[in-house]
């Protein structure tokens, strides 16, 4: 069961895992499933058909009892839900099953939660409504309580439609039609025309939740699961059309029932069919949000080639242009003298074009949007990026409605004509510098270093938090090439007021062969810093696989040393600490940083980002 849920199409750690079996006999077509806002570890479901009775279980679908509901009636039960309302815990049943779209009206049941051991309740209210377009047939619905709203989304329709019901109602309502839900896969025309043969409808939605805080919801299909989260302010119905992070069923084809547990992580997932599989998956997203206005949530990551398509004078981007503009005897002659055959044939035959960069682009964007509960990081330093134009690019298209002031880059002398940079939230206080590495005992490898850019950042609370952004040289050069690295940075922290906080964060391309043998982190980074994974992400791996040799390493490093003097203290929120490799198309099927390949269109970067919140206080 484990393996066939384990696919390309998410991250290892987002795998289905059984917990346990409903026990219960009498539970034979599990068709909704919430969790108890009354009981900490139980919930709730019921069969699609036959006697009106809600079923108690616990995490791994052992039984805890069977509580009669009262004035109600067992039509066709398809989703349910739990909410909290006034202070009190509710539970709503949604009689809205209709395989031949044949019923004017459907139901939905709202009853006072009861505890697990009681043998019966009784409907407080039900709300009758129909659909603006006639009959339709629904099992997903969940409640916006913060709306006073149920969502109902279509089965059979392609794609799907969303639907608002208010919460209470005296009289049959007409349910609002929202508009329809794009970020759920449509099927083949081949798979609609076969499907009554095969079984198979892998497409409809079965099933839905929002989380208790109201940031977070899943839609299941017989295929898979579809996390989405809601940015502050934003409605469900956009949210619920932006990218979700996908979890796959694997060959569980009978899934009929999604609910969250007690948070917005955890996910549980279960089906028809007697005795069946109780599955749970923790999404394991970085928990980012902020304990106060002033923390700041900083990001590195290294973007992989993040070049526009145009031919910038004395910058070996040549890979990187449209493949029509490389049909010319100059340039392929250049490509020609690349050695590594993997370099030369990107020179010569990747096709760098609008699509390929939009795409690589929004790649980007999803990856920095899993963090700060959709919001993203409030700084990123970023390596790898050609130009502040590119940059812009996916500040202003991409990532428009989060809040980035305009990119930070000063332009380097990198020979690939890479640069670090910074996106923030937060303003400026000073123009931008690079301070360029100079390896004077290296000469021949001097084109390959790229600065450490410094940006002196003004805090919510007042106060300067100084941010370093680095690119070290990479493992193939000598080791004496990083500590010459190390010691730089070191000197621009030294010489900073003594006011000031300040971060590094980037590409430090130590490895941890290279650590373990030379000691790098104790010899120029522990004396001075604090190195975040060292003090959180403690089931970390690292951010960086050698296919080679099999091994992790943390290239990808945060270090923070707060202000010798002044009037706040700052330190690194331990459990803030996380690896951002929530996004699908950032994990490989083995489990590892999933490189970026325009020709496939798969993967995002080689190196997958690091996260740590920055609480920052006054001083007592």
């Amino acid at each position: 069961m484990l393996a066939g849920c384990s696919t390309e199409e998410q991250p290892a750690a987002l795998v289905f895992e059984v917990a346990g079996n409903l026990e219960d006999p009498k539970i034979d077509e599990a068709s909704g499933l919430a969790r108890s806002q009354r009981e900490p570890g139980v919930l709730w479901t019921m069969n699609d058909s036959g006697k009106p009775v809600l079923h108690a279980l616990d995490r791994r679908g052992a039984r805890l009892g069977d509580v009669e509901l009262k004035k109600s009636d067992n039509r066709d039960w398809e989703d349910l839900a739990s909410f909290e309302l006034d202070g009190e815990p509710y539970l709503m049943v949604a009689d809205i099953g209709d395989n031949e779209a044949r019923y004017k009206k459907r139901t939905l049941y709202f009853a006072k939660e009861p505890r697990a051991d009681e043998d019966k309740t009784k409907v407080d209210w039900e709300v009758d409504f129909r659909y603006p377009n006639g009959a339709r047939d629904a099992e997903a619905a969940a409640v916006d309580v913060v709306n006073q709203r149920v969502l109902v989304l279509s089965k059979r329709d392609i794609p799907p439609s969303l639907y608002e019901v208010p919460l209470r109602a005296d009289d049959t309502v007409t349910a609002k039609w929202l508009g329809t839900v794009e970020s759920l896969p449509r099927p083949l025309r081949r798979d609609v025309e076969m499907a009554p043969k095969t079984r198979d409808w892998h497409w409809q939605p079965t099933g839905m939740d929002i989380s208790a805080d109201n940031r977070a919801a899943v839609i299941m299909t017989y295929r898979a699961v579809y996390y989405y989260l809601r940015r502050e302010g934003q409605d469900w119905f956009d949210a619920l059309n932006s990218k979700p992070i996908r979890i796959s069923l694997g060959n569980f084809g009978n899934a009929e029932a999604v609910a969250f547990g007690d948070d917005k992580r955890t996910v549980y997932v279960t089906g028809e069919h007697r005795n069946s599989l109780l599955l749970k998956v923790d999404l394991g997203l970085p928990d980012t949000a902020r304990t106060a206005a002033t923390d700041v949530i900083v990001m590195a990551f290294n973007v992989q080639n993040l070049f526009d398509n145009v031919d910038d004078p004395g910058k070996d981007d040549k890979a990187y242009l449209p493949l029509a503009d490389k049909q010319n005897d100059d340039h392929i002659a250049a490509c020609n003298e690349i050695e590594v055959d993997r370099w030369r044939d990107e020179c010569l035959y990747l096709d760098w074009s609008d699509e390929a960069l939009e795409f690589k682009l929004q790649l980007l964007a999803d990856t920095i949007r899993q963090v700060g509960n959709g919001e993203g990081a409030d700084v990123i330093a970023l390596q790898e990026v050609e130009n502040v134009n590119v940059l812009e690019r996916l500040r202003a298209d991409y990532l428009g409605d989060l809040g980035y002031l305009d990119p930070v880059l000063v332009e380097g002398t990198d020979a690939r004509g890479i640069d670090v940079a910074f996106l923030s939230k937060l303003p400026l206080a000073t123009s931008p510098v690079l301070h360029p590495l100079s390896v004077p005992d290296f000469p021949d490898r001097q084109g390959d270093t790229r600065g450490v850019l410094q940006a002196d950042f003004r805090l919510p609370g007042g106060g300067i938090l100084t941010g370093f952004s680095v690119h070290f040289p990479a493992p193939f050069h000598p080791t004496g090439m990083r500590e010459t690295a190390y010691r730089h940075l070191n000197g621009l922290r030294a010489g900073l007021p003594d006011e000031h906080h300040a971060f590094a964060a980037g590409d430090f391309n130590t490895t941890s062969t290279e650590d373990a043998r030379e000691g790098l982190l104790d010899a120029f980074a522990r004396p001075h810093w604090t190195v975040a994974h060292d003090i959180g992400c403690a089931d970390c791996k690292g951010t960086y696989f050698y296919g080679r040799d099999g091994t992790w390493s943390y290239l990808d490093m945060i270090l923070f040393s707060p202000a010798r003097s002044g009037k706040t203290t700052a330190m690194i929120r331990a459990d803030s600490v996380a690896i951002a490799n929530a996004v699908a198309a950032q994990v490989t099927q083995h489990g590892t940083p999933q490189r970026h390949r325009s020709g496939e269109k798969t993967g995002v970067s080689d190196h997958w980002p690091i996260i740590a919140t920055i609480e920052v206080s006054e001083k007592q």
